[in-house]
C-alpha cells in the first residue's frame, strides 16, 4: 500500500498544532501517546531535562537541536503549495543522490520505483526537521524521508511534551528537537550516512536565532 507524496503529513503552521503533528491517515498510533493531564501537572523542565531524554531514547542518527520561536510569515495556502513543490522537488534529489541511502532504509526496488511517480512508500513520510513555527521554511533542504512508525512519531511525541503546558498548549521560546542528518532516515544500527553522531556525542544547540539557522543552512548547503 501507498501514500501519495502530495499529501500535507505534519506541516500545517498556525495554532492547531495538532495538524502540525499528526501521523498519516491509515497508520495506527504507537503506545507512545502521553498522559496529557500528568503532564500538564508538571512544571516545565529544563534544556538538561530535554538533553537527557534525547540521550536516552531511540534516536540514533538524529542530533538535538534547541530551535528559537520564530514562526514565519506565509499564508496558509501559499505554505502548501510551496511545501507540496519542495516536496516533489526533494524525491527527485533523493532519488538521484540517496539510492544507496534508500535502499539501507529497507525501501525496496518496487517502491524505489514508486517514488519516481510520486507516491512514498507505506509507513513512509516526508518530515520538515525544524517545524515551520521555528524557523523551518518548506524548502527540500529542511526535509527528511522518515518513517511514520516509529520514528516520525517518536519525535512528535518528543515535541508534544515541550508544548504542552498548565494553559495548555504554549509555544516554548525554545523547542528542543530530534533531528536527522541526512535525506533518508536510517535507524542506528543500520544507518550508515555520514555527519551524524553517537548516541554519547549529540549535543544540545540551545536557542538557535534565525540568524544562527540562516548560518547553519549556509554551511549546509542550504538556504
Amino acid at each position: 500500500m501507498t501514500n501519495q507524496s502530495d499529501e500535507l503529513d505534519g506541516t500545517n503552521i498556525f495554532d492547531n498544532w495538532n495538524q502540525l503533528i499528526q501521523t498519516p491517515d491509515g497508520v495506527q498510533h504507537s503506545n507512545t501517546e502521553l498522559d496529557l493531564s500528568e503532564l500538564m501537572e508538571k512544571p516545565q523542565k529544563t534544556a538538561d531535562y530535554w538533553e537527557e531524554l534525547f540521550q536516552e531514547s531511540n534516536f540514533g542518527g538524529m542530533n538535538l537541536m534547541g530551535l528559537s520561536y520564530y514562526p514565519i510569515s506565509i499564508q496558509e495556502e501559499n505554505f502548501f503549495k510551496k511545501y507540496t513543490l519542495a516536496k516533489k522537488l526533494f524525491i527527485q534529489d533523493v532519488l538521484t543522490n540517496n539510492l544507496n541511502d534508500l535502499r539501507a532504509a529497507g525501501i525496496s526496488e518496487e517502491n524505489i520505483f514508486y517514488l519516481t511517480k510520486d507516491i512514498l512508500p507505506a509507513n513512509w513520510t516526508v518530515h520538515l526537521k525544524y517545524p515551520p513555527l521555528y524557523g523551518g521554511l518548506p524548502e527540500p533542504d529542511n526535509m527528511v524521508l522518515i518513517q511514520c512508525q516509529p520514528f516520525h512519531e517518536l519525535i512528535h511525541d518528543f515535541i508534544n511534551r515541550q508544548l504542552l503546558t498548565e494553559a495548555g498548549i504554549g509555544h516554548p521560546k525554545t523547542l528542543y528537537v530530534p533531528t536527522p542528518t541526512g535525506k533518508v532516515y536510517i535507524p542506528e544500527g543500520a544507518w550508515t550516512g555520514s555527519g551524524g553522531k553517537k548516541k554519547a556525542d549529540r549535543s544540545v544547540m540551545a536557542g538557535m536565532t534565525q540568524s544562527a539557522l540562516q548560518q547553519l543552512s549556509i554551511k549546509t548547503g542550504g538556504r
